[in-house]
């Protein structure tokens, strides 16, 4: 049982939003205010003081966005990255849809925090990989691209995939705006900040479906599997599970919570993973490894990231796109176009 998802779809998805561009500054910081945060979208957690891990504008990771996303029934929040085209941002598809595989965002606006302010610009389209189940316990294909009405300020850092597929053991670093609080309570608060931290990744997410106590069966090369430790051996669910004994990175280690899903982790600068999910062992009783036997994103949980070298093929598809903006007429054909591939895609 897992608390996020993630997507892949070569359709796309014309929002209505898009004639939309950049809002003033104190428009939105208002909009901004209405969000909240869907409880199944996960955070970044912390071992020790959560405000150490804040990242300010200017010192880094400025095109990393906070994404609010509106839907009929609430706004709430996720977290992306910002591409080398600098009209798209990388994220993760389960933001997007509502587990019965339907698209539920009704609009989209990307926000980035600069020394001179907060920018949003609001979405023209959306593509979701086709390899999205919209279901966390088979995980395939949980990628998606937002095409942004305009282009992102010059001062937003782009960036670039990493490819190779050596990411297992290497330490990532991870960014986003999610929940935050420390590895013994997990995450108990949303301040809107953005956080960083690091974790390494433990092994590939196909080692999780050998364990039938995780109900979580990812596919061939989808995810990349992480735990959160601290220090303890008790505490260090792979070593628990699978004797891949490895007891973290000290003060340093990060676990993703609900408002991370879609954030990046970067290895060498490049996006390696997109935040996706969590689980526990023998979920709701949580036992084993985890600290406080509750899905929290506490000491003793795994995650997943989607692995984006796996999708690099796709996404370099989408960026060589020509801009389009769709008249007003095309609009609602090409949403319900994308509703139909959704609701209609056999699950696996």
């Amino acid at each position: 049982m897992k608390i996020s998802h993630q997507a892949l779809l070569p359709v796309i998805v014309a929002l209505t939003t898009i004639f939309g561009g950049c809002l003033l500054n104190a428009e939105a910081a208002t909009f901004r205010k209405l969000r909240t945060i869907n409880e199944n979208r996960p955070r970044y957690v912390t071992v020790g003081d959560p405000a150490h891990s804040v990242i300010h504008p200017g010192t880094g990771f400025d095109g990393v966005v906070d994404l609010v996303i509106k839907t009929d029934l609430e706004t709430f929040g996720c977290s992306g990255s910002l591409l080398t085209s600098g009209r798209h941002i990388l994220t993760a598809a389960h933001c997007f849809t509502d587990g019965s595989q339907n698209i539920i965002a009704n609009s989209i606006q990307a926000f980035f925090d600069l020394p001179t302010g907060s920018t949003s610009i609001k979405s023209a389209n959306l593509f979701i990989h086709s390899d999205w189940t919209d279901d966390f316990s088979i995980i395939n294909g949980d990628i998606a691209i937002i095409e942004l009405a305009s282009e992102a300020p010059l001062a937003a850092e782009r960036y670039n995939i990493y490819r190779n597929t050596d990411e297992v053991g290497k330490i990532g670093i991870k960014v986003g705006y999610g929940y935050s609080g420390n590895g013994h309570e997990g995450g108990v608060s949303w301040d809107g900040l953005k956080r960083l931290g690091k974790n390494i990744y433990d092994a590939p997410g196909e080692i999780l479906s050998t364990l039938p106590e995780l109900d979580t069966f990812p596919g061939a090369s989808a995810v990349l599997a992480y735990d959160f430790d601290n220090g303890l051996s008790a505490n260090d669910a792979f070593g628990v599970h699978f004797s891949l004994s490895d007891t973290g990175l000290g003060l340093d280690e990060i676990n993703s919570a609900p408002g991370d899903s879609g954030g990046p982790t970067f290895i060498n600068g490049l996006i390696a993973g997109i935040t996706s999910f969590g689980v526990c062992y023998g979920y709701p009783d949580c036992s084993g490894s985890d600290i406080d036997n509750i899905l929290n994103s506490s000491f003793g949980e795994f995650s997943g990231d989607t692995r984006v070298s796996t999708y690099a093929n796709w996404i370099d598809s989408i960026l060589s796109r020509p801009a389009t903006v769709p008249e007003p007429s095309t609009i609602g054909a090409l949403l319900l176009a994308g509703f139909a591939a959704l609701r209609y895609r056999k699950k696996l």
